[in-house]
């Protein structure tokens, strides 16, 4: 075949094909537990990986019962990938726990919100299909191994090693009626040995060994902080939504305590520090309320290793806190480091590699690195460039002429695949669709041109914002007032919908509560409350669908991380809006339609 036909056949995959260098250079919340993405590199920061498994193996053999970590370092110099590499190297090799915990929506409930998450992260599955829960619960039944209770026990305890033939075991042995007795005699015989345990929490996580079945999800939306229905059903003590942010560190600390009889570290990763939005009561920043939120964890905590990412901007306002919290957040410090030279041309191979495997081209036909120079690429290596530098320079010369929006869609596109979506995290979803309706303003659906959305408060019930905008059919201003609501409990929802009736505080001229699941009958007051919402006063209950969630959350993502993803956030917001990615979204136009 001729040069030309070669170069020929590169143009015609370069015009048909998605830009190898294009693809999403961030690591999001969702990819942390995916697979290892094209661009990581193992022997990049390395040095990081190692100081954090030399601080796993140090809380596990006791020489510290805590540290902190933090990993400075400028965006788009691997901080995150480590991160994903500390996780998949821990689904092979074990040696701790994980948790990842990404932005919170609220700051007032950011132990929750760890809360939440450090238990989600442990329902994650290892290589070997076992979730974090599972090997807890059977460490703590194989803690009676060799003590007076072996005997009695020992067909369960010699299954521990393996979790899901415990599980089996267990199910075949046990029949529902007897199940939950058999728990509490076990959770009995355990703590004749362990110190600092709750029986109700051991109790849980045993539930947990069975991973799917009903109770199991009971108590782990018990664990997680979850309203539910059946919580007392299932024998465990009900906390008001109140106490339930004063229970996250407590509930932090059984979790430490329990991983410590199974000599499981527990290491806990904080990213994403500056996602979310000031505190307007106490004036602390995103990063500053992470930074308290972990050193209260290391204050009461033991058995656990806590790892913030942070950006050099970002470490200066943690460092001018006083009461030693730098000193215990920042225990450890370590550098995120731009790759070399050699890492830098590995990555762009890495790349080009992927793009003629796709397109079904001989890489061997071309020059080293075509279409780039490599002495373009060393350059770049040599100013020090990071990951994420070096893919929007490639993506640029790739492409030639940079088509923005069309990079966006197919961000946006890909993003859409990896969405996970908070369906119990009521100040999250309330996050998520609020960013959305603030690209719509001075653009309008369903007749409704948005003039202002508004948050309302931090208040555990309250509402959680306000669209202010203009009716054009029937030529009037609106006040929409707008809650989410997950909660499976009662009085919770009555609670809620007790203030979203109330349009006189707000001046409302509609309500709309936001929820996936039907109101039960059952709740006489709060299906009351929804009927006069509904009947009474002009309101309306959305359906909260998945499929309608997923673009919005995307949406979020890019624009809470526009940087990060190469663009400024009036630019996000411009092409959600030429897009129509907000204003024809379903869920948005059923929140603006009047009720029919």
């Amino acid at each position: 075949m001729s040069n030309t036909d070669i170069y020929a056949l590169f143009e015609q995959a370069r015009q048909k094909s998605v830009n190898p260098f294009s693809s999403i250079p961030v690591i999001s919340e969702d990819a942390v537990w995916g697979d290892v993405v094209i661009h990581d590199l193992p022997g990049l920061n390395q040095h990081i990986d190692e100081r954090i498994f030399d601080a796993i193996t140090e809380v596990r053999q006791k020489y510290s019962p805590k540290i902190g970590i933090a990993i400075k370092g400028d965006r788009g110099t691997g901080k995150s990938h480590i991160i994903h590499r500390l996780w998949k190297k821990i689904t092979q090799e074990g040696g701790s726990v994980f948790a990842y915990i990404g932005p919170y929506a609220n700051p007032k409930r950011i132990n929750s919100h760890v809360r939440f998450y450090l238990a989600d992260s442990f329902t994650h599955q290892d290589s070997q299909g076992i979730t974090q829960w599972q090997k807890l619960a059977a460490a703590a039944i194989n803690t009676l191994k060799g003590s007076e209770f072996e005997d009695k026990y020992r067909s369960y305890i010699e299954k521990c090693n393996s979790p899901d033939e415990l599980r089996k075991y267990i199910v075949a042995s046990q029949s529902k009626a007897t199940l939950s007795g058999f728990f509490d005699e076990l959770v009995e015989a355990i703590l004749e040995n362990q110190t600092g345990i709750d029986f109700n929490f051991l109790r849980a996580i045993l539930f947990l060994l069975l991973k799917n079945v009903k109770d199991a999800q009971i108590a782990l939306a018990w664990i997680k902080g979850e309203d539910h229905s059946e919580i007392k059903k299932l024998g465990l003590p009900e906390f008001s939504v109140d106490l339930q942010e004063d229970k996250s560190i407590w509930m932090m600390q059984q979790i430490c305590k329990l991983a410590e009889i199974a000599s499981l570290p527990v290491l806990i990763c904080f990213d994403q520090l500056d996602s979310a939005g000031t505190d307007n009561d106490s004036g602390d920043s995103p990063a500053q309320n992470v930074a308290k939120c972990i050193d209260q964890i290391y204050l009461k905590c033991t058995n656990v290793i806590l790892i913030c990412c942070v950006i050099s901007d970002t470490w200066i306002q943690i460092e001018q806190m006083g009461s030693g919290i730098p000193d215990r957040v920042g225990q450890r410090s370590v550098r995120a480091k731009p790759p070399t030279t050699e890492q830098t041309i590995e990555l762009v191979k890495l790349r080009l590699d992927l793009f003629y495997k796709k397109n079904n081209l001989n890489s061997e036909d071309y020059p080293h690195l075509y279409p780039f120079e490599e002495s373009k690429i060393k350059h770049i290596a040599s100013e020090s460039a990071g990951a994420r530098s070096l893919m929007t320079w490639c993506a640029d010369e790739f492409e030639k002429v940079i088509d923005k929006k069309k990079t966006f869609l197919e961000k946006y596109q890909e993003l859409l695949k990896r969405i996970r979506i908070p369906m119990k995290d009521d100040d999250q979803l309330a996050a998520i669709i609020f960013c959305a309706m603030t690209m719509i303003p001075n653009g309008g659906t369903e007749n409704v041109v948005i003039q202002e959305v508004k948050k309302v408060s931090d208040a555990i019930h309250d509402l959680h914002f306000i669209i202010y905008g203009y009716d054009c059919l029937n030529i009037c201003e609106v006040k929409i007032g707008v809650r989410i609501c997950e909660t499976t409990n009662g009085k919770t929802f009555n609670a809620v919908m007790t203030r979203l009736v109330n349009y006189d505080k707000y001046g409302l001229t509609r309500g709309c509560l936001i929820r996936s699941s039907d109101v039960p009958r059952s709740w006489k007051i709060g299906y009351a409350l929804k009927e006069k919402l509904e009947k009474e006063q002009g309101g309306e209950v959305v359906v909260l669908k998945k499929n309608d969630m997923k673009p919005l959350v995307a949406i979020q993502k890019i624009y809470e991380q526009s940087e990060d993803y190469g663009f400024t956030k009036e630019e996000v917001k411009q092409f959600v809006k030429d897009l129509g990615l907000a204003a024809d979204n379903l869920l948005i136009c059923e929140i603006l339609s009047a009720p029919v």
